[in-house]
């Protein structure tokens, strides 16, 4: 597409005329409270250290992504289908060259040479060696050491100072509010390994053997397939293959054959995905090691989804090593490094203070640690990555299949925030997002202590008004659908409490509160976006794990169920010398008579009074469930 011709009308040109700085500072960053408590403060940093900083440069037009998303997504605008190129991305949200002169002549004012300042390629940092003598007087602050209760030592400062003029060009300083790991004094440092941790991923899966010819009991591929109208397919196109990101949990090989053997013929025996690794040192496909080789998410993603795509290939992103995998209590973030894989711009990206990978919550490389799984009672290497942090290496597939997240409770806003924008601009370029909305109900969490049942929380990266977000529901004997739900788990809804209502979505949320309001004052934010968008079966699912035939349950098999049907229609539209379809929202939306209207059930959890399944949207089954023709001869409908 050209670039210029995309977003005429959309946006005024930006001035790149260089304004002068003044000299009056301002406290641009401050340590909050928690990080008070969690680092103490030991000594200064001698001034003579020297450190690599980085300046995080605000990106321009961010403010835009709405509406060019909706420029090539909208089923209204005639310039849908139309996507971008990342060089367009790049183009688009770089910080301006405005941005970049008045960082650089701020920094050069303090005596430090331009020579020594690099602007990186992905465009958002300006990058100089310095020491911590020239830190403290750019910055108008004192570095310190910290350390935590495990020992690490970091380095970073209190608060620090930028001229008041930069406030809006500037989005974080490193090191500084966000120290960096320090090379001194390593040898005062503790690491504790070790022990089983509580899983990010949002899913709640029971495995039971299952037989049975009744479909609400066993739901085979064919189950699907004639529930959704869906015919086998007879194309693949090889730059068509479905996305699937996967963590922590590994398919195994005579899991995926007895699958194929009992309920999918058509495909032979040895059929498997392409098989990309981030920041992964070793395969644990096929262990008996329970620590380190666990199937179930894998194998219930695959089985779903192989069944209705094939013979089209899947793609396994496996993200990860395992030392982060066991210690997941204390590192909850997702996604973040699959971003930095297949978005190399991603790994610098500075916005909302955030830039690049999170320390607090984000795998970090490269990994040297060791580790204590469970059950062994000696430290080992599972495969920790010792290369760097991989970024850009991956090309997205079309449709990317996500059973994982959680409540928006279990990370900052700002950090959920700049993933949001990434999801934005991956919709530019044509990929469509899938992601369970939960399985906890209207709660964060299954859990039915106390502390869990004071308010609800939605689900993220599903909460992003630019992912599809997918609740489930289960067949009833008479062939209906209704929200899924069981005695330890229930197809999550809600509203956001970060993310307000995109406008495709407006309408039917006003029709929702209006007609059905759900009452539950001070239970959730009623000025949210709400989730999920659409459903699917998600209940009494076969699949084969562990060398068993059995059944799952959750969003976790109905999101990419979902994501297999968009796959589909893809493979149609490529057919006819169409694009992919991209972001699917607005178009969802914008046919609200497609869908089958889920009206009996709720998420109810722990014995509180979750949502109930209404007449129209709501917020357990989103806008419903849909016939594979009726979603396909709309979309193919469109140019």
């Amino acid at each position: 597409m050209a670039f210029l011709r995309t977003v005429a009308g959309v946006l005024a040109l930006v001035a790149t005329a260089t304004t002068a700085i003044t000299q009056r500072t301002v406290v641009h960053e401050k340590r909050d409270a928690h990080h008070e408590t969690e680092w103490i403060k030991r000594d200064r940093v001698p001034l003579a250290h020297s450190f690599e900083m980085r300046i995080g440069l605000t990106q321009q037009n961010l403010h835009h992504g709405y509406d060019l998303l909706m420029d090539v997504a909208d089923p209204n605008s005639t310039n849908y289908g139309k996507h971008w190129s990342s060089e367009d991305i790049v183009k688009m949200f770089s910080p301006s060259n405005e941005t970049i002169q008045m960082t650089k002549d701020w920094v050069t004012a303090t005596g430090i040479e331009a020579k020594r300042i690099a602007h990186t390629a992905s465009g958002g940092w300006l990058v100089f060696n310095a020491t911590v003598d020239e830190a403290e007087r750019l910055l108008e602050t004192n570095f310190w050491l910290y350390e935590n209760e495990e020992g690490q030592v970091v380095a970073g400062c209190d608060e620090y100072h930028i001229p008041s003029d930069l406030s809006e060009h500037i989005d974080f300083v490193y090191p500084g509010v966000v120290m960096a790991e320090s090379t001194m004094y390593l040898s005062s440092k503790r690491r504790t390994n070790g022990g089983s941790t509580t899983k990010s991923q949002s899913i709640v899966k029971s495995y039971k053997r299952q037989n049975s010819t009744d479909c609400s009991q066993l739901v085979t591929p064919q189950c699907i397939a004639d529930l959704y109208e869906i015919p086998p397919a007879d194309k693949a196109n090889p730059n068509n293959s479905m996305g699937l990101y996967e963590r922590e949990c590994w398919y195994q090989d005579e899991d995926l054959d007895l699958f194929f053997e009992s309920y999918a013929p058509n495909i032979p025996q040895g059929t498997r995905p392409l098989n990309l690794s981030i920041d992964l040192a070793a395969w644990h496909y096929n262990e008996s090691d329970s620590s380190i080789s666990i199937p179930g998410e894998a194998d219930l993603d695959i089985d779903v989804a192989y069944p209705i795509v094939y013979p089209q290939s899947l793609t396994v992103y496996q993200v990860d090593d395992e030392y982060y995998h066991l210690y997941q209590v204390q590192y909850t973030g997702l996604f973040n490094t699959f971003l930095d894989a297949i978005d190399g711009s991603y790994c610098d990206y500075s916005a909302y203070d955030e830039t690049g990978d999170n320390p607090k919550y984000d795998a970090q490389y490269p990994d040297n640690h060791t580790v204590i799984a469970p059950g062994r009672p000696e430290p080992f290497d599972p495969g920790t990555y010792k290369g760097p942090r991989m970024c850009g290496v991956y090309k997205p597939t079309n449709v990317i299949s996500m059973s994982w997240g959680a409540a928006e409770s279990r990370w900052t806003a700002s950090y959920q925030m700049r993933q949001c924008d990434e999801w934005m601009k991956l919709g530019l370029q044509g990929v469509t997002v899938v992601s369970s909305s939960g399985d906890s109900g209207p709660l964060a969490t299954a859990s039915c202590q106390a502390s869990n049942l004071g308010s609800f929380w939605a689900s993220n990266p599903g909460t992003c008004p630019y992912v599809t977000s997918v609740g489930a529901t289960m067949l009833r004997s008479d062939g209906s659908e209704a929200v899924a739900m069981d005695a330890s788990w229930a197809s999550s809804g809600g509203f956001s409490r970060y993310f307000s209502p995109p406008a495709y979505q407006q309408s039917v949320l006003a029709t929702y509160f209006a007609d059905h309001d759900p009452g539950l004052d001070g239970f959730f934010n009623r000025s949210g976006r709400g989730i999920p968008d659409i459903s699917a079966v998600g209940y009494n699912i076969a699949v084969a794990v562990a060398g068993e035939l059995g059944t799952a349950a959750g969003t976790s098999a109905s999101t990419p169920l979902i994501g297999a049907m968009i796959n589909r229609i893809n493979e149609e539209r490529l057919a006819a010398g169409k694009s992919v379809v991209g972001f699917i929202n607005p178009v969802l939306y914008a046919n609200p008579g497609i869908f089958n209207d889920i009206t009996v059930g709720n998420n109810s959890m722990c014995g509180l009074k979750g949502f109930q399944a209404v007449q129209g949207w709501d917020p357990t089954t989103g806008l419903g469930s849909v016939q594979y023709p009726k979603l396909l001869e709309v979309f193919m409908n469109l140019p």
